[in-house]
């Protein structure tokens, strides 16, 4: 089907990608060419075309002369081939369960079993004392399952936008969620008596998440080496952090080979401490650290230092490095050497974040009047997270000089640190940027603002009472955590809220299938959809050979799950000759 020769496309910055998809279905292979990929379901997300433009670093006017020039063209050119190449990808679905599945992690065995565990240690008076590695349990319910399956989720979904090329493989990168949930559900297994069993359970979950681990990090790799235009300095801290994951995955292995040998319940301090820099400053931090220099300054127009950010690239992952040394010997020796690595690396690490936190420019002015029509309530999110970020950096440093200077740490102190890195800043920018990004993927807006609202206020000062009265029980006594056993409770409420607003948000209809609206006629689009929102194409699948659409029921069941191109391919028909009668029967791609 073809428009007049003499209509001329009306697309403009400001139409919603949804709306340029209703109208003009054949402009979709640009939008994927560019990084859509099936973002926002298949009408697209609600997001305005300048705002695509800035994300994707794409020359707005040369994207407006492509997007018409498509549009201008039949939808199915006379050669049968597709405009739209558009079958969704089988892993466009993925973060949805990697999210899901985080969120689970975190309200059972990971923040729930934490609060639950401080405000015990409130009621004694002391900290400690939680027998057969509970909190080691807890920590990796917290490292693995929350942080670690939400980040990795999230980059199976970003990568490929932001890259502009598809995942080498979704079939590997859905059998390393399989694995890193299998490995991390099975370490449970350290709190059981020293067995045969409990020793093949756990080298075998390490196992499992090292193999996880591997899957992620060889899609990464691939994703970066074909989407590569130009070296980018987002690009170094994303490797990076992605090699510093496969040696806290190795150092995770070396956790259960410790725990089986010794036939003990908690892992040796100089074996998991370093693990817990690598994963926490390695792996998440370098990864946030990416993807904020790669989206922030699209999303919150930033003035950012970008030789500054680029430039603190190295000198932290030395830094973070030498700390992790430093800290393995300190811990198992304490020598002069391992002082000046754990103490010159913890402050060049704390020195680096505190930079890279003032050069990304989220304190200051933007660049520019605020956008129309973009949701703005994750910023706090952000700025809130960063300033964390420097605070964590700031008491890191602090503590690494005690080290340097011969002085012992008292362990509240390196716990409040520890609460300012994953709670302050990790939970509360992934909070944030999940608020910003998800509702994108999914086509829909945030189920509830005053939900978010709500999460922001409990996060904040949950996290603000924890590592304040931590830090002040080293000082004067731990009858303090009686009051930051307070904290647990809010932050637990706070990601419950979140997993709510989240979980519904991933649950809505895409606002392109919401009622009032008619999808698009794509091979995207699924079947029970196109026949509720076009009646009158029902015969055309009929006489096409869908014979089983005859049956009611089988329209509203089996047809909800299969699009047009999978029905296609099911039954051995020619899409792009099937497409073209159906836009012939609906008379267009239906309005939006």
């Amino acid at each position: 089907m073809s428009r007049p020769p003499d209509t001329e496309p009306q697309i403009t910055p400001e139409m919603t990608l949804q709306e340029i998809i209703a109208r003009y279905p054949s402009t979709v292979s640009v939008l994927d060419r560019h990084g859509l990929l099936g973002c926002g379901g298949p009408g697209g997300p609600p997001e305005p075309l300048h705002w695509f433009d800035r994300v994707h670093g794409v020359d707005l006017e040369h994207l407006l002369a492509e997007l018409r020039a498509a549009a201008a063209r039949p939808f199915v050119r006379e050669d049968g081939a597709a405009d739209v190449p558009r079958d969704p990808d089988r892993a466009s679905g993925l973060y949805r369960r990697f999210i899901k599945t985080a969120l689970l992690f975190t309200l059972t065995g990971g923040t729930a079993l934490g609060a639950g565990a401080l405000v015990m240690m409130a009621l004694r008076g002391e900290l400690g004392g939680i027998s057969r590695g509970l909190i080691q349990v807890h920590g990796h319910f917290q490292l693995f399952g929350w942080v670690g399956l939400f980040v990795v989720g999230v980059a199976y979904q970003i990568l490929p936008r932001l890259w502009g090329v598809p995942l080498p493989s979704p079939r590997a990168a859905a059998l390393s969620f399989v694995l890193l949930v299998a490995g991390t559900i099975l370490r449970t297994a350290q709190s059981l008596d020293p067995t045969g069993a409990r020793a093949v359970l756990l080298i075998g979950a390490a196992l499992m998440e090292l193999a996880g681990c591997w899957i992620f990090a060889w899609t990464v790799a691939r994703v970066l080496e074909a989407g590569r235009r130009a070296p980018a300095p987002h690009e170094r801290y994303i490797a990076i952090g992605t090699g510093w994951l496969l040696v806290a995955a190795c150092l995770n292995l070396a956790h259960a080979i410790d725990l089986t040998r010794r036939s003990a319940h908690e892992v040796a301090a100089h074996l998991n401490v370093p693990y817990l820099t690598l994963f926490l400053l390695g792996f998440v931090t370098f990864w946030i650290l990416g993807v904020s220099l790669r989206v922030l300054p699209a999303f919150m127009s930033l003035r950012y230092r970008q030789r500054m950010t680029s430039a603190l690239c190295s000198p932290l992952a030395l830094s973070v490095a030498a700390l992790a040394l430093g800290e393995g010997l300190y811990l198992g020796g304490g020598s002069v050497v391992s002082r000046i690595l754990f103490g010159a690396g913890g402050i060049g690490a704390g020195i680096s974040l505190v930079l890279f936190a003032w050069s990304l420019g989220v304190f200051a002015r933007p660049d520019g009047e605020p956008e129309e029509g973009v949701d703005r309530g994750y910023e706090k999110f952000i700025r809130l997270g960063y300033a964390w970020l420097a605070i964590s950096g700031v008491m890191i440093a602090g503590l690494s000089f005690m080290v340097l200077a011969g002085r012992s740490i008292d362990h509240a102190l390196v716990g409040a640190y520890r609460h300012a890195l994953t709670v302050g800043f990790i939970t509360t920018i992934m909070v944030g940027m999940a608020s910003r990004i998800v509702p994108v993927f999914c086509g829909a807006p945030l189920f509830s603002a005053l939900l978010r609202e709500w999460t922001f206020w409990l996060l904040a000062a949950g996290n603000v009472i924890r590592v304040l009265f931590q830090s002040l029980s080293a000082a004067w006594g731990e009858a303090w955590l009686r009051v930051a056993s307070l904290s647990g409770v809010l932050e637990l409420l706070a990601l419950l809220l979140f997993a709510v607003n989240l979980w519904r948000t991933m649950g809505a209809a895409p606002a392109a299938d919401a009622p009032g609206r008619r999808p698009a006629i794509a091979p995207s689009t699924r079947v029970a959809d196109l026949l509720a929102a076009y009646p009158d194409l029902l015969p055309v699948f009929i006489e096409s050979g869908f014979a089983a659409l005859a049956n009611p029921i089988l329209r509203r069941t089996v047809a909800r799950g299969v699009s047009v191109a999978q029905a296609c391919r099911l039954h051995g028909i020619d899409l792009q000759p099937f497409l073209a009668r159906l836009l012939a029967r609906a008379g267009g791609p239906g309005p939006a």
